[in-house]
């Protein structure tokens, strides 16, 4: 093996772990939304800006798999049990605030 052979190793090997490292930060984030979202309880009012926060960090996680090939976003949706009421605002563009 050259020394090009392992240059390029080393850095495809660096490439992938700081995917793997920048996943494991967009699902802690995803994992903080769901639970600021549930601290909020059952008043729509009061759990609308943490559901939105919550689809953009499932949004942001979604897409940081799809960047390293996993296209089975149903499967972490599932797995971080995402609701209902956040999976249908994944990917939707927040409207802007009144006043």
């Amino acid at each position: 093996m050259s020394t090009q052979d392992d240059r390029y190793g080393a850095l495809t090997t660096e490439l992938m772990a700081e995917r793997a490292r920048t996943l494991g930060r967009a699902g802690e984030r995803l994992e903080r939304a769901l639970a600021a979202l549930e601290k909020r309880g059952s008043d729509p009012a009061a759990r609308e800006d943490a559901v939105w926060d919550a689809a953009d960090a499932a949004f942001c996680y979604i897409v940081q798999r799809e960047v390293m090939g996993i296209r089975d976003s149903e499967a972490a949706l599932t797995f971080y049990r995402v609701p209902l009421e956040v999976r249908r605002l994944v990917g939707v563009r927040r409207p802007p605030r009144a006043g």
